[in-house]
């Protein structure tokens, strides 16, 4: 195995020089039918087997050459790469120390491993470190081209559950935008209803009585309006950098506040056990106060119709991860639905839900390596889900 000095000795150059043409097979000429073809990379030093290689995969696929790692991880960092075919015995670096920085870099991108020196120790070690495949020379052209067809498949799952994740986050976002509008508006007619029944006395009547007291009533109305302001500017925010420290309480807070009007509305009692001293979790603050948001305004909805509208929500940690717990007092998941409520477009409310709210949650904690289950409600027949951070 390469040491990590090698590696990190040639990282400046790698990244100074992304752009730079490698030895590939006709990369900047291919045609638009070409160019919408799978990319496949081969990566060998010799080129007698580079070149067999091209020649068994070229009118099926687009395919660039390698003969090195550093020259491969150039063009994987430079262009959309589907898949890797990699020897394992290479100068300086090999085809373990590629499959291992890829795994680390872009993990959809499936790697096969190629030995002439087939070795159960290295076969375990490829597989360990994701290889979708391990094989020896010289191979069967027909098993090659089946492994890069699962390959080409593999990819094209993940980078399609991708998009639609990513879509539907963003129609989620446009769903909990609608809601902050409305919230908002209902909140705000309020205390300006109160500074315009002020104004419209004081234009009538310039000498009434109390009027020290009516101005700070109506500037206790203008600061309320502008906290409800701000509130939903903080929601909103966007700048998350992804790996910000958080607390989880704080998290909490905020989004509570943004929830507000539909609690209000609902008439929901909230009880609430925080542990008061959380550790700080680490990921994309945006997108756990969405999970957070989505998980409140799902259990708020399902207790529109009861009497007892109760909302528990509770944050405790074990050591290993912070857990943040909803649960309400609804008629809770039917038993033969409990599997589907996190698939994408899946509603429990018919034509009331658009299906998006616990597949995004799922989303959100599978990037921040946690995870979102349903536990067995304990208050009545309610629904109780548990998002559980790992702590970093």
């Amino acid at each position: 195995m390469v040491e990590n000095e090698y590696l990190n000795a040639h990282n400046t150059e790698l990244r100074a020089n992304a752009l730079k043409p490698v030895i590939t097979h006709k990369p900047w000429h291919s045609s638009e039918k070409e160019q919408s073809l799978p990319h496949i990379l081969i990566v060998d030093d010799e080129n007698g087997p580079r070149q067999a290689l091209r020649m068994l995969l070229k009118k099926s696929y687009q395919v660039s050459l390698a003969n090195s790692v550093l020259s491969a991880l150039r063009v994987i960092r430079s262009c959309i790469v589907d898949v890797v075919v990699t020897d394992i015995r290479m100068p300086q670096a090999n085809g373990l120390d590629l499959l291992n920085i890829v795994r680390q870099e872009n993990p959809a991108i499936p790697v096969i491993i190629l030995t002439g020196y087939g070795q159960l120790e290295t076969a375990m070690r490829a597989m360990e470190l994701g290889a979708h495949a391990y094989m020896e020379k010289p191979f069967d052209n027909v098993v090659m081209m089946n492994k890069v067809a699962e390959c080409i498949k593999k990819k094209r799952e993940h980078d399609e559950k991708e998009t639609l994740e990513r879509l539907s986050m963003e129609a989620n976002r446009f769903e909990t935008l609608g809601r902050l509008v409305s919230g908002t508006l209902h909140d705000l007619g309020t205390p300006l209803s109160v500074i315009s029944t002020h104004i419209e006395l004081l234009m009538s009547n310039p000498h009434v009585p109390g009027l020290e007291k009516r101005l700070e009533t109506m500037q206790a109305q203008v600061h309320h309006c502008n906290d409800l302001v701000r509130t939903i500017m903080n929601f909103l925010r966007t700048s998350s950098s992804g790996n910000e420290p958080y607390n989880l309480n704080n998290v909490l807070a905020l989004c509570l506040d943004v929830a507000r009007p539909m609690i209000y509305r609902t008439r929901i009692e909230v009880v609430q056990r925080l542990q008061s001293s959380l550790p700080s979790c680490t990921g994309d603050l945006v997108m756990v106060r969405q999970a957070v948001l989505n998980l409140i305004y799902n259990a708020c909805q399902a207790m529109e119709k009861e009497k007892d509208r109760r909302l528990y929500i509770e944050t405790y940690s074990d050591g290993s991860a912070v857990h943040f717990a909803v649960e309400d007092t609804g008629p809770g998941v039917p038993q033969d639905q409990r599997s589907q409520i996190f698939d994408a477009l899946f509603s429990t409310k018919g034509n009331h839900g658009t299906g998006l709210g616990l597949s995004v949650v799922q989303s959100v904690m599978h990037r921040h390596g946690g995870e979102v289950y349903l536990a067995e409600g304990v208050a009545g027949n309610g629904a109780r889900f548990i998002l559980r951070f790992p702590i970093r």
